[in-house]
């Protein structure tokens, strides 16, 4: 088959992923906010306000977005995309339904957890890869974001064991990115649990997720590894800096914090 032939494949496949994830969200979606509202009981302080922003944000920015934020749980992608938009919001503007870059080996051991993540719009990326799969994998990313879709990224390419962001041994895949779509914009979160927070696999139930959300438009007068590195870098640290003011804002105060659940 010629290269031509395989892309044109790889193209179609990820529009029928996009199609059969947006069947999928009429069933899986009421299921999910189930979970997260009943079974774990979870909140998110001033929803209104953080899906207001987002749908401004979006409308600011319709093109291609990265959405980059620090990475504490192995559910941060679902719990960042329940607040950031409601269902009626996603089946109304699919391309605000973040895609997500697991990595392989963590979830696709077995058939049920590949469903879900493809249902999910998830493109699976895998540490150490042949430079052929890591391209391949780098063409799926640029194709859905030349779409116009948004990319849930997490910078730091782990999840931080301190539960705070790790703004010296981070991942250049956000600028890598950058590189190949120079257009895309960047969408900061930071997002975090108020009333037990940090490092862990899932949030203990109960739990009220704090997420503030700010653009930034990264910039670098380098070219390749080192222009992925600088933009990723900056992303790291505004990401950093978000983290700081809540933490400031927490000590000052000036942040309700909730009580016990």
């Amino acid at each position: 088959m010629s290269d031509a032939g395989l892309r044109l494949r790889s193209r179609l496949a990820l529009r029928i992923q996009r199609l059969l994830s947006y069947a999928g969200l009429i069933v899986s979606g009421p299921v999910l906010l189930a979970i997260y509202h009943l079974r774990f009981r979870y909140s998110a302080h001033g929803l209104r306000e953080v899906r207001a922003r987002y749908r401004a944000l979006r409308a600011a920015h319709p093109g291609p977005l990265l959405i980059c934020s620090n990475h504490l749980t192995l559910v941060d992608s679902i719990i960042q995309a329940i607040v950031l938009g409601s269902l009626w919001t996603y089946l109304r503007h699919p391309a605000a339904l973040p895609w997500n870059l697991p990595e392989a080996k963590n979830y696709y051991h077995s058939w049920s957890w590949r469903l879900t993540c493809y249902l999910g719009r998830c493109i699976p990326v895998e540490r150490g890869a042949s430079r052929e799969r890591a391209t391949f994998a780098q063409a799926r990313m640029n194709y859905v974001l030349e779409r116009g879709d948004a990319i849930a990224i997490f910078p730091e390419g782990k999840r931080s064991r301190d539960g705070r962001v790790d703004d010296r041994d981070f991942s250049y895949g956000v600028g890598q990115l950058l590189n190949q779509v120079p257009g895309a914009g960047v969408l900061c979160i930071y997002l975090r649990g108020m009333r037990f927070g940090g490092f862990a696999d899932f949030p203990p139930a109960g739990e009220r997720f704090y997420l503030q959300l700010e653009m930034l438009a990264p910039q670098s007068a380098s070219h390749g590894l080192r222009r992925a590195r600088d933009l990723s870098a900056q992303v790291i640290a505004r990401i950093r800096k978000m983290e700081a003011d809540y933490f400031a804002a927490r000590d000052a105060g000036t942040l309700a914090m909730p009580g016990p659940p």
